[in-house]
């Protein structure tokens, strides 16, 4: 049996650590100290990869898709008031200069006013306010909205000072335009600043003029809405109904009472491959959904802003002291179970079973909780645990198997050795019937041999006897129950079974037979009076198993086969012959051969007579 070199590199070094540790404080002590020990720096390894740009990503996509599709359902307090072509072309028709930008102020204080006539809660203009072609455009302006009574707010450059590079209109509640953060590599607009200057932002000056609660003061997280579902056609995916600034003239009045009315550009197309010019659209996470793929209105992102400020939620986050303790947590996972299985499918099938059993967990848990766990530390820990502990488990039974197949291949057979060491066997005490044929040989003159020879020439000849015997019956598989001095008592079949075992220890015996037949003639030719070899062949049902006490036992056979093939080894000198096997024997071998009956035999201990046969061979 060829045995294996010990494991090198890093595992080795590990696995030589671990023997010092458990023999310095105990195997169980020693392997949690190595569990716990190889989990933090599994964890430590996965935070610190996590930061790397690809990995990020990875962090990025899966933040994204969560908060796409576990998006809380808005409110029903919205509805988009969208400059769309309908809508400039309009306004292009109206203005004296027939212009298309910027907005004509004449224009959008009629649509305020229209807005407002219909019961609007409040109006929200995602346009700058703050540039004015000359003081009678102002003064116009002012004269359209006068009797507005809704809260009206609007965007302003927060760089320019009201008052002096800008009139102020007291109609008008002012709102930073710059609240929409780009916080990350990727440019996808994940957070929202709810005051980035001496301005409140946009969704924070509406959320103040029409409510009284309390308001968050520092950049956040924006907990993107779902679209609304009835929301159909080129408007797909809008967190509110939209309606062209067109057509406010002509909408009916319960449409829009009592709502936030946003009005802004929106310039999302019925489909994906519209030639309509992209103006103000950001990359969101909800590019996952239908009406997003292209992006998402600045305007929509104020209002999705906006409902999340009204309702009072929020992304939630552990910290980096619960996902440090959640990375260390997946690592000792993975360290655990690395440690039950060695196979590679088996591993990568464990990794993916954890990677996707994390990922549903993780969108299951925002769903429910709005709690945004991380999700790349822990899948790395785990894999990293599992991994080193699995590739150590690994190491630790290939070192076993050399030990193995070191020491015991002296004492058994290849296929015991290789059973205890796969674990495809337990090693208990117990039997079972099995049909198999027992072998059993014995050497002629023996006591002779050791009377006459000298201590280290007897040594030399019976060990070269017996390696070459026992090379024969490896060879046809056989298991060595025991070697009695001068013989060797041999079971085929056992203890993996098979169904040519009768032909495989006839051949054996034929083979034997002949390698003793040589050896004798040289030891002859030394002047060495080397016997013939006799051996006894039986075929039957034995009981096979471990027999023995708790502490030792042996895997051998019991039954009348094995008392048949002792007692036929010995009538060979009765007969003359130096092979005798059993009917039984005959009956169950497949292969032909050329053999001869010696006929029915009593035996001793045998209670019917047996019918022999054997092969003969012209000794030399």
């Amino acid at each position: 049996m060829a045995t294996r070199a010990a494991p090198g590199g890093l595992v080795g070094r590990l696995l030589a650590l671990l023997t010092r540790l458990r023999a310095a404080g105990g195997k169980r002590l020693a392997d949690v100290i190595a569990t716990l020990v190889i989990a933090i720096f599994a964890a430590g390894a996965a935070t610190w990869l996590s930061t790397t740009l690809p990995l990020r990503f990875v962090e990025n996509l899966t933040y994204d898709f969560r908060l796409a599709w576990g998006a809380p359902p808005p409110q029903r307090d919205f509805v988009i008031v969208k400059m769309d072509d309908a809508a400039t072309q309009a306004m292009s028709a109206s203005s004296a200069c027939h212009c298309l930008a910027p907005i004509d102020k004449a224009w959008l204080g009629d649509l305020i006013a229209a807005l407002d006539a219909k019961g609007v809660k409040a109006i929200a203009v995602d346009y700058l306010l703050d540039t004015w072609s000359s003081p009678e455009e102002f003064q116009d302006f002012e004269r359209r909205i006068a009797g507005v009574r809704a809260p009206l707010i609007a965007v302003v450059d927060p760089a320019r000072k009201p008052g002096v590079d800008f009139p102020v209109s007291k109609k008008v509640l002012y709102a930073d335009a710059r609240a929409l953060m780009h916080v990350d590599y990727d440019d996808i607009i994940r957070k929202y600043d709810p005051r980035p200057s001496q301005y409140p932002a946009f969704a924070t000056q509406v959320a103040m003029a029409i409510s009284d609660r309390p308001l968050p003061t520092k950049p956040f997280d924006i907990r993107y809405r779902q679209p609304d579902p009835e929301v159909k056609a080129e408007n797909a995916g809008a967190i509110a109904p939209s309606y062209s600034a067109a057509f406010v003239s002509f909408l009916p009045a319960p449409l829009l009472q009592g709502k936030i009315a946003f009005i802004g550009s929106v310039t999302r197309a019925a489909t994906e491959d519209s030639d309509t010019p992209k103006e103000d659209m950001h990359t969101t996470p909800l590019r996952f959904r239908p009406g997003h793929t292209q992006g998402t209105p600045g305007v929509e992102v104020h209002a999705h802003a906006l409902s999340q400020m009204l309702a009072g939620d929020r992304v939630k986050r552990p910290g980096p002291v619960w996902d440090a303790l959640m990375a260390l947590v997946a690592a000792l996972a993975g360290a655990l179970l690395g440690r039950s299985t060695q196979r590679w499918w088996i591993s990568v099938a464990i990794v993916m079973l954890g990677a996707g059993v994390l990922l549903v967990s993780a969108f299951i848990l925002y769903d429910q909780t709005a709690l945004m766990a991380p999700m790349v530390p822990p899948l790395l820990s785990f894999a990293f645990g599992f991994f080193v502990l699995s590739r150590l488990a690994a190491a630790e039974l290939q070192t076993q198997r050399a030990f193995y197949s070191s020491t015991l291949e002296r004492y058994l057979a290849p296929q015991v050795i290789d059973r205890m060491v796969d674990g495809r066997e337990e090693v208990k005490i117990g039997a079972e019937a099995r049909e198999i044929t027992v072998m059993i040989s014995d050497l002629e003159n023996f006591s002779t041999l050791v009377a006459t020879l000298p201590l280290d020439t007897f040594s030399e000849v019976i060990n070269a006897y017996f390696d070459g015997v026992i090379d024969i019956l490896w060879k046809h598989e056989a298991m060595i129950d025991k070697m009695t001095g001068d013989g060797i008592i041999a079971i085929f079949g056992a203890p993996v079974a098979s169904t040519d075992h009768a032909d495989r220890a006839i051949a054996c015996a034929r083979e034997i037979d002949l390698y003793a037949l040589e050896i004798r003639e040289r030891m002859i030719g030394r002047g060495i009076k080397f016997g013939y070899t006799r051996m006894g062949l039986s075929s039957g049902i034995g009981l096979v198993g471990n027999f023995g006490g708790e502490r030792r036992f042996n895997y051998t056979a019991y039954g009348e086969v094995v008392v048949i093939a002792a007692r036929l080894e010995a009538a060979n000198k009765t007969f003359g012959t130096r092979i005798l096997f059993s009917g039984e024997t005959l009956k169950l071998a497949r292969n032909e051969m050329p053999i001869e009956a010696v006929g029915d035999i009593d035996l001793k201990g045998v209670p019917v007579p047996i019918s022999a046969y054997t092969m003969r061979a012209d000794p030399a």
